[in-house]
């Protein structure tokens, strides 16, 4: 009759708890870890740009031409996936990750840093540090601008330096004549420039003034081409000297021109971490001491000048 009776029903939390201990077999214990995602190839072309061999338009070109061999196979497509751990050649050399250096550059007139003015351009190569691969400014002054350029062979960095990653750039910029309190105003409102677009400087500070001439302090947080000398020729005054003093949280100091310096770890770093968008400044309005005409103060200059900005023999004038 014992063996007729129906089994007590199971709950629903005895079944849930599973198997004793005693009962789960001996291969379950030693299950093995779940295999880690394989790394994702990389374009061949950024890989050599990366290890800094040149531009990647350069690292295009060096791959169409049939100089890269990956794992001992000639590769002609830039584009093409490449596996970490790949053997990679070029010209039979293996290519290896290149050391990043940093630098400071006091760019001196007729010396032009990027494309056109060949004319005017001294060769960089007498003036940049030798013996460094891949080592570019961060971005570009014409032929006459004179002062702080940036120059580095790391890609990342030197685009977050060009500015994108936030930073303001400070300028002298000496023009011809009297600046006007409603010049000052345009200059502060904005202006719209054909082929430019609008430009409106963060801040702008009238450093020194007389009847020929006026020196002014701006900080640009945008980067257009040839924007300040475009902006001084719409309102009528030829720039006499147009001088970079500041990067971000790098100042030319007293670089001389033609000089390089390392830069720091701090100023590397906080370039490389950029920085929160800027809030826009109101305009500086008359300040006790100003020049004739009401436009902005007067005051010692925050950062190092330049040849050719200052004028001597004038107390409170612009380095």
């Amino acid at each position: 009759m014992d063996d007729d009776i129906p089994a007590a029903p199971v709950a629903a939390s005895d079944r849930a708890s599973g198997p004793t201990p005693d009962a789960v077999p001996a291969e379950a214990e030693a299950l093995p870890a779940p295999a880690a995602p394989a790394a994702k190839p990389r374009g061949l072309a950024r890989i050599i740009a990366k290890a800094g061999y040149g531009t990647r338009p350069q690292a295009d070109t060096i791959v169409r031409t049939g100089r890269v061999r990956v794992d001992g196979v000639i590769v002609r497509e830039p584009q093409t996936g490449v596996a970490p751990g790949a053997e990679i050649r070029i010209d039979g050399q293996r290519i290896s990750e290149v050391p990043r250096r940093y630098f400071a550059f006091h760019k001196p007139q007729h010396l032009a840093i990027g494309p056109g003015e060949r004319d005017k351009r001294r060769a960089t190569a007498e003036l940049f540090p030798s013996g460094i691969r891949g080592l570019r400014p961060a971005d570009r002054l014409d032929a006459e601008t004179t002062g702080l350029v940036l120059l580095s062979n790391d890609a990342t960095w030197n685009a977050n330096a060009a500015g994108g990653a936030g930073f303001d750039k400070e300028y002298l910029v000496r023009i011809a004549g009297v600046f006007t309190e409603l010049e000052f105003d345009l200059l502060m409102t904005g202006i719209t420039i054909p082929k430019v677009g609008f430009v409106k400087p963060l801040t702008a500070k009238i450093e020194q003034a007389d009847e020929t001439e006026t020196l002014l302090r701006l900080v640009m947080l945008e980067g257009k081409i040839r924007q300040i000398r475009r902006l001084f020729g719409t309102l009528r005054h030829a720039i006499l000297v147009l001088h970079r003093v500041r990067i971000g949280p790098v100042s030319l100091g007293e670089l001389a021109p033609g000089e390089v310096r390392p830069l720091t770890v701090g100023e590397i770093e906080t370039i490389r971490r950029g920085r929160p968008k800027v809030r826009r400044a109101a305009p500086r309005r008359k300040a006790a001491g100003a020049a004739p005409g009401g436009r902005g103060g007067r005051g010692t200059p925050s950062h190092g000048g330049g040849p050719g900005v200052g004028r001597g023999g004038r107390k409170g004038g612009a380095p």
